[in-house]
C-alpha cells in the first residue's frame, strides 16, 4: 500500500522516517555515560566518536593515542558506533583490570563465533570456561624445552634468510622480507609444512598468507569489528579470515596432523606436540581435539606472524637510524656467540641488550594498539564513587599509555637503556605489549626468540643503513588493525667485511 501516489516519494519518506527513528535510538544510548556521571568524549550521530575511523582519516593506534592524549582523566567514556566503551588510562587501575581483580575482567569482548567454528576455538577469541580449559592444555607447548626442541627448525629458516641476503644485497621492503622468514617458521612449527617462501613467492602456503593480511577494506572492516563491535560479527556471520582461505588452512593442518600419526618420524614441532598432548589421560576423550589444535595453529599464526614480522623490521628502522645502537647490539651478538659457540637457544637468552631493543621496539610500536576486556561483573573502581557495570567493554590504549611523556622521557627517543629498570611498580601497569595476567599472550616467548634470532643473525653478517627510500618517521596504515607503515620499512643490507 502506496502513501503517497509516488513509490519515489513513499521510498523518501520511508528512509527518512528509518533514518530518524534510528537517530533518535543511537542519541539514546550515547547517554550513557552522563548518565553514569563519566567523563566523555563527545560523540557523532551514527558513528559516536568512530568517524575517523569509518573515514580512514586515522589508524586505530593514531586515534587512541589522540583520545589518550585529549582527555586528561584516569578514566572515561566513548562510543564505538552505538557501543558505550570505557578507555583506562591509569595504571593502577590497569593493573587490577588485567591481574588484582583479573576474574572480573576475564573475558574480551567477544560474541559467540558458532557460525566460524575454527575461529571460536582461538584463544584469541574464547570466553570462559572454554578459554582456561583451551590455555590449560596448550601452554605446555610453549614451555621453555618444548621451544628448546622446536628451535633447529628456526635455524632452518633463519639460515635461509641470510642466505637470501646475502644474493640480494640491495634495498628492500622488509616488512614482506620479514614476512617471508615468519611464514617459513610458522608454516613448519605450527602446521608441519614447508613454505619455501625464500624460494619462490607463488607457494600456495604464502598467497594465501598475503590474503589475509592485506591491506583492504574487508580485512580493516571486519578484523576491526571483531575486537570493537563483536555483535555485527555474528549477526552477519563475518568470518575473521575468508572463508576459503580458513579452509586452506584448515585442511593443511589436518593433513599434517593425521599423517603425523601414522608415521614414527617426529619433527619436534607443533603438531608432535599436540599428539603428544593428545595421548595425556587428560585429553585423550575430548571430542573436539582436532578442531581445537585446528584453533591453536591458527592462533599461533595470526597472532605470531605480523607481531613478530614487524617487530623485527622496526627494530632494524631504528638500528639504521641510531647506528651507534646498532653497534652495541653487534657487539653483544658476538661476544654471546663466542660464550655458547654459536647462535643457540640458550645463546638468544643470553643477550640482555637485545631484549632491552625489543623492548623499546615493542613500546614505541606495539603490533596491536590496544588491549581489550569486559566487565563479567559490577566493579566498584578503587578510590571513586563509579561501578564499571557488568558487560561494560573495557580499552587500554597501548599507544597512549607507551608514547607517555610522563611515564616514558622523550617518548619519541628510541632509547633502549630505558629498559635497564622493570616498567611494573607500586604505580601499575603501562608497559603491555603482550598484556599482562593470565590473558597475556600465550607465544611471548616464541615470537621473542623468532625475532632475536632473526636479528641476531643479521647482525652477525650485515650492516643494516637507511637507503633513498627509507621514511624519516613512520605513518600507520589506516587500513590495518596493527600498527603497521603505510609505506613499508625500505632499509639497505650491506656484507661485513
Amino acid at each position: 500500500m502506496l502513501i503517497t501516489s509516488s513509490i519515489f516519494l513513499d521510498f523518501i519518506i520511508l528512509l527518512v522516517t528509518g533514518l530518524y527513528i534510528l537517530h533518535i535510538y543511537i542519541s539514546r544510548k550515547h547517554k550513557y555515560w552522563k548518565k553514569r556521571g563519566v567523563y566523555f568524549s563527545k560523540p557523532k550521530p551514527f558513528v559516536g566518536n568512530f568517524l575517523d575511523i569509518v573515514l580512514l582519516k586515522k589508524s586505530l593506534g593514531d586515534w587512541l593515542k589522540d583520545l589518550y592524549d585529549q582527555i586528561d582523566k584516569d578514566f572515561f567514556g566513548i562510543y564505538v558506533f552505538d557501543d558505550p566503551f570505557l578507555v583506562v588510562k591509569d595504571p593502577k587501575l590497569i593493573k587490577n583490570i588485567l591481574i588484582k581483580n583479573f576474574n572480573s575482567f576475564v573475558d574480551r569482548t567477544v560474541s559467540p563465533l558458532d557460525h566460524s567454528p575454527f575461529t571460536a576455538h582461538m584463544l584469541l577469541f574464547q570466553k570462559n570456561p572454554g578459554w582456561k580449559l583451551g590455555r590449560s592444555k596448550l601452554s605446555a607447548a610453549f614451555s621453555s624445552g618444548k621451544m628448546k626442541s622446536m628451535f633447529p627448525l628456526l635455524l632452518e629458516s633463519a639460515d635461509d634468510l641470510v642466505h637470501f641476503l646475502q644474493k640480494n644485497q640491495i634495498s628492500l621492503e622488509t616488512r614482506e622480507l620479514f614476512a617471508k622468514y615468519t611464514t617459513d617458521v610458522i608454516s613448519k612449527c605450527a602446521f608441519g609444512i614447508h613454505s619455501h617462501s625464500f624460494e619462490s613467492s607463488d607457494s600456495m602456503f604464502t598467497i594465501q598468507r598475503r590474503k589475509i593480511f592485506e591491506f583492504s577494506l574487508r580485512n580493516a572492516f571486519t578484523q576491526t569489528m571483531y575486537f570493537l563491535k563483536p555483535n555485527w560479527v555474528t549477526r552477519f556471520k563475518m568470518e575473521f579470515i575468508e572463508k576459503k582461505i580458513m579452509e586452506y588452512f584448515t585442511r593443511v593442518f589436518m593433513e599434517s596432523l593425521r599423517a603425523r600419526t601414522t608415521k614414527n618420524k617426529t619433527y619436534s614441532d607443533l603438531i608432535d606436540i599436540m599428539n603428544e598432548l593428545k595421548e595425556t589421560e587428560k585429553m585423550k576423550d575430548d571430542e573436539n581435539d582436532e578442531v581445537m589444535f585446528c584453533g591453536a595453529a591458527l592462533n599461533f599464526f595470526i597472532a605470531g606472524f605480523e607481531p613478530a614480522s614487524t617487530t623485527i623490521s622496526y627494530t632494524l628502522y631504528e638500528f639504521a637510524v641510531n647506528p651507534h645502537i646498532q653497534q652495541t647490539a653487534r657487539e653483544e651478538v658476538a661476544a654471546v656467540i663466542k660464550k655458547h659457540g654459536g647462535i643457540t637457544f640458550d645463546a638468544l637468552r643470553d643477550m640482555p641488550y637485545f631484549d632491552m631493543c625489543i623492548n623499546e621496539t615493542l613500546r614505541k610500536y606495539p603490533a596491536l594498539p590496544f588491549l581489550q576486556r569486559n566487565c563479567n561483573e559490577d566493579f566498584p573502581v578503587p578510590d571513586s564513587d563509579f561501578v564499571i557495570e557488568k558487560g561494560t567493554p573495557i580499552l587500554i590504549p597501548l599507544t597512549g599509555l607507551q608514547l607517555d611523556e610522563k611515564l616514558f622521557p622523550e617518548p619519541y627517543k628510541y632509547d633502549p637503556e630505558r629498559f635497564k629498570n622493570k616498567t611494573d611498580s607500586g604505580n601499575g601497569l603501562y608497559f603491555l605489549p603482550f598484556g599482562d595476567g593470565q590473558r597475556a599472550c600465550l607465544g611471548e616467548r616464541f615470537g621473542r626468540i623468532m625475532s632475536k634470532l632473526a636479528l641476531a643473525s643479521i647482525l652477525t653478517n650485515f650492516e643494516v643503513t637507511k637507503c633513498s627510500d627509507t621514511p624519516v618517521s613512520i605513518i600507520f596504515e589506516p587500513m590495518s588493525l596493527l600498527l603497521l607503515s603505510n609505506v613499508g620499512v625500505p632499509l639497505q643490507f650491506k656484507k661485513l667485511q
